[in-house]
């Protein structure tokens, strides 16, 4: 009997293979025939009896993007149209960028767990790969004193905000099998030196940008202090954090300059390093509570260097005031509690292990981000997710936030019916 329904199993099997195949290409028949009501229909299979926090989150990553983007408009249009004549070029790349960066998002949060798991190492080295060709001469491109960015021909890329997401997915698939032996210095201490400290140092080595580098660490540190890794290997990684940031501010006398001038106040200078922070100081200054309205901002007329990506929440609070400023940070810190309540939702060590660390790092990032316009913190030169210019930033921070919505798909069990 088990003989006869072993044999009946492979030609059903290959029947059902055919099935699938032919459901696709009927698919995409009937949408070029009806695409309207297939887009409807594939709306409802995406969005429909998914849980309340799933709702919750595609809603606020929408609200946060069109803020961000509303918030280039304004901060960008002075200077683009001195450079191209149109006010518009750099939020017109940056819109096609967000509508890339969200079809990656649906892309990646259609996939299960398991599937993105088993990319997650080949991911990994394709974006260590990526950061390699930074240094061969035709394809990486040096701005500001940093060699992060490579040319594809038809634009250019920054492989370290892509590299972010692949140390997050590798340790969180190397790590979701080991929680038992965090005491463990060769299961888990040695990789977590390696592939994830080593892939920060990589960054720093072969870029000079210690400020992406120095959010790699901090998310790492944070994410093996989440997950319970032991204090001892935990002081390990903050005394060969501390040696390395040190040695790297001595060597470089333009990361000396913005240390030394993160202990001299406005008053005193405002030339070389200062220019920046002082001039973001008086932009948060000149909103007062309520802000002088949007676009009225005096300080983008050339007074703030990268106002439209680094140091675009000084803009956030010249024009909507310390309410606008304030509301988005508890944006950030609802983006921060919607991927906590997922991770500790979550039914798979990896899902679980990934979702805090994209979260760690776009907290860290952001706060560092808000810290160095504040400041209280030196200069550092890393965007804000969502909100500041720059395009691999933009679609790296949604491909990962499309990694947390798979991982909350997984958890909606229930049945999705398609409207008539």
């Amino acid at each position: 009997m088990s003989r006869t329904t072993a044999t009946q199993r492979k030609p059903m099997a290959t029947k059902k293979a055919k099935t699938s195949s032919s459901d696709a290409g009927s698919s995409i028949t009937s949408f070029l025939r009806h695409p309207i009501q297939s887009s409807i229909r594939w709306f409802d299979s995406y969005f429909l009896h998914q849980s309340n926090l799933f709702y919750r989150f595609v809603m606020l990553i929408l609200f946060m993007l069109g803020c961000g983007l509303l918030m280039v408009l304004s901060a960008s249009n002075v200077l683009a149209a001195k450079a191209t004549g149109d006010p518009f070029s750099e939020f017109k790349s940056q819109v096609i960028l967000a509508i890339i960066g969200l079809v990656g998002m649906l892309v990646i949060s259609k996939r299960s767990v398991e599937q993105i798991q088993m990319f997650s190492t080949l991911f990994f080295w394709f974006t260590v790969g990526l950061q390699l060709l930074v240094k061969v001469p035709g394809i990486g491109i040096t701005v500001g004193g940093n060699t992060n960015w490579i040319n594809l021909g038809f634009g250019q890329i920054q492989p370290s905000e892509f590299l972010k997401l692949g140390v997050i997915l590798f340790l969180a698939s190397l790590l979701s099998t080991k929680l038992d032996y965090l005491w463990d210095f060769q299961s888990t201490t040695q990789p977590v030196l390696i592939y994830g400290f080593g892939a920060a140092a990589l960054v720093l080595v072969l870029s000079g940008d210690l400020g992406t580098a120095a959010v790699m660490a901090l998310f790492i540190f944070g994410l093996m202090f989440l997950i319970g890794m032991p204090a001892n290997r935990l002081m390990l990684f903050v005394g060969l954090g501390a040696v390395v940031a040190v040695l790297a501010a001595a060597f470089s006398p333009n990361r000396v300059s913005r240390i030394l001038s993160f202990f001299n106040r406005c008053s005193e200078s405002i030339d070389g390093a200062n220019w920046q922070v002082c001039h973001g100081e008086w932009a948060l200054a000149s909103g007062g509570l309520f802000g002088t309205g949007l676009g009225e901002s005096k300080m983008k007329w050339g007074w703030i260097p990268e106002v439209e990506n680094d140091f675009i929440f000084s803009i956030i609070g010249e024009e909507v005031g310390l309410i606008g400023a304030v509301v988005v940070l508890v944006l950030f810190f609802l983006l921060a509690r919607f991927m906590r309540r997922i991770s500790l939702n979550s039914t798979t060590a990896f899902g679980s292990i990934a979702v805090t660390g994209i979260m760690l790092w776009i907290l860290v990032q952001a706060l560092i981000n808000i810290a160095v316009v504040l400041h209280l913190f030196p200069v550092l030169g890393v965007p804000l997710p969502l909100f500041s210019k720059g395009g691999s930033s933009m679609v790296a921070v949604l491909v990962a936030l499309g990694v947390v919505l798979a991982v909350e798909r997984d958890q909606a069990s229930s049945p999705k019916r398609i409207r008539r």
